[in-house]
């Protein structure tokens, strides 16, 4: 087990202690359990980031050719993505919201095996590596986004009804929900956009053509129409509420599907293992 595994576990546990504390928050309201668990996601994501950067200097090659190195980097992205929105606006639900889905992450890829299969040249890439990266990190944004749009949705949803449930009283103003929703769909789009650009480049290079038939590459240019039309009606129409969070909640749904279901359920030409 190597140091860079070391940094990984204790990444964990920090995390864990991050989840703790935020939950104790959302039970009591005191600001500095809130406190307490934004400074231990911070040193859960130093020791990440340390995990990963050791083991990218082992192999020689960036962390992102095996299960186990997709789920420490896309858990890394989550809580990159947890902290930058936390800087945004401070909104303890965030933490309490997606701090168990990093923490789950995390605990899967401690069970999963470590040994890398041979890799494929196409992986070795700087270009390819930047691509999978920033496909993961616009799909970390896209997930927090859909989560907050989820949160707005409910919380609109009471309000118009006059039926406030005791639960919801420690969720932000819809303001400030629908302005996070934005950020982290609007950092999603940019990300997301820019491993596309790059996997298009990859495609031409590997295959000299681009299949737009292929369920993943379709997919993956969907996802930026649907969340184009958001911010065409957001900022084009000056529409607000349930209708555009639904589009994002919409433009979420393909980017789960596109990331995951199609690996499960169709055929797809875009694989390298």
């Amino acid at each position: 087990m190597g140091l860079y595994d070391w940094f990984f576990a204790l990444a964990f546990a920090f995390y864990a202690i991050s989840c703790l504390k935020s939950f104790q928050y959302f039970r009591t309201l005191e600001e500095n359990y809130d406190q307490a668990a934004s400074r231990w996601i911070l040193g859960g994501l130093a020791l990440h980031l340390s995990s990963l950067a050791g083991r990218w200097s082992s192999q020689g090659y960036a962390p992102l050719t095996t299960f186990y190195e997709i789920l420490s980097v896309l858990a890394f992205c989550l809580a990159a993505s947890l902290a930058s929105g936390r800087l945004k606006a401070k909104v303890p639900l965030l933490s309490s919201l997606f701090l168990p889905f990093i923490l789950f992450l995390t605990l899967a890829a401690l069970f999963t095996p470590k040994a890398s299969h041979p890799l494929s040249p196409q992986l070795a890439t700087a270009p390819m590596a930047a691509h999978i990266f920033l496909t993961l990190l616009g799909y970390s944004c896209f997930t927090l986004g859909f989560g907050v749009g989820v949160a707005y949705w409910v919380q609109e949803g009471q309000l118009k009804r006059h039926q406030l449930k005791k639960w919801t009283f420690s969720f932000p103003a819809l303001d400030v929900l629908d302005q996070l929703t934005v950020f982290y769909t609007a950092m999603g789009f940019l990300f997301w956009a820019g491993g596309l650009a790059l996997g298009v480049a990859q495609a031409f290079q590997l295959w000299n053509r681009l299949p737009l038939s292929d369920p993943k590459i379709l997919g993956s240019f969907l996802v930026l129409v649907i969340y184009g039309v958001f911010f065409l009606v957001r900022w084009g129409f000056q529409m607000r509420g349930r209708k555009t969070m639904a589009l994002v909640l919409a433009g979420y749904l393909l980017a789960l599907f596109t990331f995951i279901g199609v690996r499960l359920f169709l055929i797809s030409q875009h694989t390298f293992n």
